[in-house]
């Protein structure tokens, strides 16, 4: 199966490979940027084989972040997919422009490749400035709750949870959104 991928104006996805594992890793074990993962320490060889454990999955769809030039900026997924619904997060980007972009693409790819009718995601509530971008991007909230989080499940924080539907997905005007990324 062909690797899915998606090129936007200034950020591009495209699925995880073993040879995304180092940048992967020196990204999600910094402590300034993975604030809100609430992860243990990864090795290249952990994320190596967590790649290949999930690249062939119908329930996830992992993907590195790039500017234009290929430089690595972050990871971004869609997963628990089931009944046509899945979870957006592992959003770790370090480019403002790049993460608004990169939202936007995997919205795109849930709603007109992997043909999705709601995508939602539960966002710490202290991390809020990504999901005010959410907000921007059209999710709308549905509910603040106790969610357990990475890889130490008996870690709880509150949440906010949001969803997007295809509907409003589709109908959602982002013309503000796009003039943004030109802009920068």
């Amino acid at each position: 199966m062909e690797p899915l991928s998606i090129k936007g104006i200034k950020t591009s996805l495209t699925e995880l490979t073993e040879s995304d594992a180092e940048d992967v890793v020196l990204l999600r074990n910094d402590p300034a940027k993975n604030k809100f993962l609430f992860q243990k320490a990864m090795t290249v060889n952990d994320q190596i084989a967590w790649i290949t454990k999930n690249k062939n999955s119908n329930e996830s769809k992992n993907f590195k972040v790039t500017d234009n030039h290929q430089v690595f900026k972050g990871t971004i997924s869609i997963y628990n997919i089931a009944d046509k619904r899945g979870e957006f997060g592992r959003y770790i980007v370090t480019n403002p422009i790049n993460a608004i972009e990169a939202e936007y693409l995997l919205l795109k790819i849930c709603f007109e490749v992997l043909k999705l009718n709601a995508v939602y995601c539960q966002t710490n509530i202290e991390n809020k400035t990504v999901w005010g971008q959410h907000t921007k991007l059209g999710f709308k909230e549905t509910a603040i709750k106790e969610v357990p989080v990475g890889s130490f499940a008996d870690v709880m924080v509150k949440a906010v949870v949001q969803q997007i539907t295809a509907k409003e997905f589709l109908a959602y005007n982002y013309d503000k959104v796009m003039k943004l990324i030109k802009f920068f």
